[in-house]
């Protein structure tokens, strides 16, 4: 038994070696606007929800937030596609493995300075 939860795992961890759970910059430009349905339209909201949360945490505990939006604007997809575009746009220099959490974070700061 032992044994074969052991084969299991490692089989597990080959075939999950080479898996990448972020959203690149070569996806995003692939397949953001086809689709608002897709799983990376799923990746960019749960990325925006996590930056909602972290920012309103940070806020919280009274310590510098990570961007300052107005707070009568519900920041979502309709909002960050624009931004992740003219993000690309004005860098046509980096490269297509560029995570595109880090993207969202990057454009949410430049568009909601603090």
């Amino acid at each position: 038994m032992r044994l074969s939860n052991f084969l299991l795992g490692l089989a597990i961890a080959c075939f999950t070696l080479n898996a990448s759970a972020e959203m690149t910059a070569a996806q995003y430009k692939q397949w953001a606007h086809a689709d608002n349905n897709s799983v990376y339209a799923a990746y960019i909201t749960g990325t925006i929800n996590a930056f909602g949360w972290a920012n309103g945490d940070l806020v919280a505990k009274k310590r510098p937030a990570l961007y300052c939006p107005p707070q009568t604007l519900a920041i979502g997809n309709q909002n960050v596609y624009p931004l992740l575009d003219l993000f690309f746009k004005n860098h046509p220099g980096i490269s297509d493995d560029f995570p595109v959490g880090l993207a969202i974070l990057r454009s949410l700061q430049a568009e909601f300075p603090c």
